[in-house]
């Protein structure tokens, strides 16, 4: 009796033992498999991102290109150019307006700010905003011959009500900065072949001022930019040449 008094006595701790083995087996489950929904969710929204900001590349190289073709015209060509020019921008800013209410579904759906979200995929977004950037600063030298500021910059990429779609960042600003002298460059050679000679003389006198503001931000600050200086460089002598 006395044994198996004892047997009956622990068979109760034996499946408090088991449940509690269970219980935790049961909640890394659950919690391996919240981190899966989070990893699939994540990948979902970066790839319509990454998407999204190739098309937004592949609109401002095209805005680029319309750029060119019309700028060395004649002048009621020109004017037509740039304002077929600006619809086009429109266009591209049309797919920044997707960009935001993916920032704002992802923040939606985690119970966060869409600001906080912006920064998270940032990467995602940064290439198609730099090219944008540099067709922008492009358009906006052929109307302005002068450069655009950061704030322009992100007033054009701010919706009706003046609320951002993007945050434009002024290592993006700088960078699309940086690449617009190549545009410059081709321009100032576009026209040196139409007999323009003031043209190649004032985007010199402009790429060098560029540059020199550039050259000094220290590369520890913006690695990227070291890069950019060489191409930069390159194309200033190229239009020092030609000028």
């Amino acid at each position: 009796m006395a044994q198996a008094d004892v047997l009956v006595a622990t068979m109760p701790e034996a499946s408090t033992s088991t449940g509690i083995e269970i219980t935790r087996r049961q909640h890394l489950q659950s919690t391996f498999e919240a981190y899966r929904s989070q990893l699939d969710s994540d990948n979902e929204y970066r790839e319509k991102l990454i998407i999204l900001s190739r098309t937004i590349t592949q609109l401002s190289k095209k805005l680029i290109f319309h750029l060119h073709r019309g700028a060395t015209s004649s002048p009621s060509a020109r004017a037509k150019c740039l304002k077929e020019a600006r619809g086009k921008e429109r266009e591209i800013w049309g797919n920044f307006g997707k960009i935001k209410v993916e920032l704002n579904s992802i923040a939606d759906s985690n119970g966060v700010e869409a600001l906080e979200g912006f920064w998270k995929w940032n990467r995602q977004v940064s290439p198609g905003l730099e090219e944008y950037i540099e067709g922008l600063s492009f358009l906006w030298y052929l109307e302005h011959q002068s450069l655009i500021p950061l704030e322009e910059v992100q007033r054009t990429l701010s919706d009706e009500a003046g609320e951002p779609l993007v945050v434009v960042t002024p290592e993006d600003y700088i960078l699309g900065m940086s690449d617009l002298t190549g545009e410059l460059m081709r321009y100032a050679t576009n026209a040196l072949s139409t007999g323009d000679h003031e043209t190649p003389l004032a985007v010199c006198d402009f790429v060098r001022t560029v540059k020199s503001y550039f050259d000094s931000i220290p590369p520890h600050m913006l690695f990227k930019l070291s890069k950019k200086q060489e191409e930069t460089t390159r194309s200033l002598e190229k239009i020092e040449k030609g000028a």
